[in-house]
């Protein structure tokens, strides 16, 4: 956490001349929280990002009279920092109609912000709730959502800001935004602000989601593929071109095809397996033998809806990305498929499994180009195997002298 009242305890220096920086006042960008700043050697007015979010390892600092960007990694200054100087130098009028809710007042507070341009990034800086309840309950908890997190923001909270920016928006600034907050900030007497790390490791996700994670003595096996129409399942050269040529929705029918194809020879396997598919589109049909439980858009209700379809998977299976979040969240266990993005390993799933043992049998990672032969095979062992695994690999928890090999 890094105190912002009654004092600021970040320090920075001048990406000019190294003098350190003096902190004017906070400016509440939105996704960014940035410390306006003078320079007492050079005078040169700076934005300084505080280092929470994405700032905790890349922080960037603006100059908007030069509209100079300095970022320690390149692509971070391409991805955040560019659009951070864009947005101050360009500040939309609109005014944002926030909803404030105040359950339980307090002067001293950790304010959580988890206003972003992407669904998972938003998601996972939510879930650091759970620990600033838990191990800081001295504070009351401030949590900012956009609008399509509300329904996931945990009870024990002392205020709710809701936001309706949308995450097309999540880079913008909104003046209105930033004066809603420096306002309501005057209530408080010491502020604290959540680092909001991006993969918090320390979460239950039912205090969110109020859907149970799945139970293995459920007698259905259900295996569940979470579909996508903007990231497909078909061969990467394809992709590209039909991107390109912004025809991504002539690959669809392959994706359905290959998905089929995998059900039925996991069917052949699994006998007694039955099938269903959820997520974001419905361009496709699928045969009746397989539950369709994808949408067109997302509401409150309808995520409530297919979270519990999670729950009720025994095996969900993806293209990795943040449509992986809630799914391996509530389900017995999870194949993802990366593309080429093997450099965000992981990230996309939310572990429930403290047994590193467990946790690599119940979460695989697999190459999106691995046959659907192969990826039947591996999906029929991991089902078929999952209690004898669990009896051999915790044996010792129950008793010590069983011998396991």
């Amino acid at each position: 956490m890094i105190q912002i009242k009654p004092k600021i305890e970040q320090r920075s220096n001048c990406p000019y001349c190294d003098t350190e920086l003096n902190a004017k006042k906070i400016l509440w960008q939105g996704i960014h929280i940035v410390l306006d700043c003078k320079c007492g050697g050079c005078g040169s007015e700076i934005m300084d990002e505080l280092r929470v979010g994405h700032g905790v390892r890349n922080s960037i600092q603006v100059d908007t009279i030069k509209g100079e960007v300095f970022a320690k990694v390149a692509n971070i200054k391409e991805w955040l920092g560019k659009p951070l100087l864009y947005s101050l130098q360009n500040p939309q009028p609109e005014k944002i109609e926030i909803v404030k809710e105040i359950f339980k007042p307090c002067k001293r507070v950790i304010i959580l912000n988890c206003i972003d341009h992407l669904y998972g990034h938003s998601l996972l800086k939510l879930l650091n709730a759970q620990r600033h309840l838990e191990c800081n309950s001295d504070y009351g908890l401030v949590v900012i959502v956009p609008k399509f997190l509300r329904w996931m923001v945990p009870d024990e909270v002392a205020e709710v800001w809701t936001v309706p920016i949308s995450l097309k928006n999540g880079q913008t600034y909104y003046p209105s935004f930033a004066e809603f907050v420096e306002e309501e900030t005057k209530r408080f007497d010491e502020i604290y602000v959540s680092e909001a790390h991006s993969h918090p490791s320390h979460f239950d996700i039912t205090r969110f989601t109020r859907v149970p994670k799945h139970k293995f003595d459920e007698p259905e096996t259900k295996i569940t593929f979470i579909w996508r129409e903007d990231r497909l399942l078909v061969n990467s050269g394809l992709f590209r071109i039909l991107k390109k040529l912004n025809q991504r929705e002539r690959a669809l029918p392959l994706q359905n095809l290959k998905i089929q194809q995998l059900f039925e020879k996991i069917r052949l396997q699994v006998p007694e397996a039955k099938f269903a598919v959820a997520g974001l589109g419905t361009k496709t049909q699928f045969p009746a033998w397989i539950e369709d439980y994808r949408v067109d858009s997302f509401n409150e209700k309808v995520e409530k809806e297919i979270c519990s379809v999670y729950s009720q998977s025994r095996l969900v299976i993806g293209l990795h990305g943040s449509n992986m979040l809630l799914p391996s969240a509530h389900a017995g266990m999870t194949i993802d498929l990366i593309d080429e993005r093997w450099g965000n390993f992981a990230q996309d799933i939310l572990y429930q499994e403290r047994d590193p043992r467990m946790a690599t049998f119940r979460y695989r990672f697999l190459p999106y180009q691995t046959s659907n032969d192969t990826l039947a095979y591996i999906a029929a062992v991991m089902l078929q195997k999952w209690f004898n695994f669990k009896s051999q690999m915790t044996a010792d928890l129950v008793n010590s002298d069983v011998e396991d090999y």
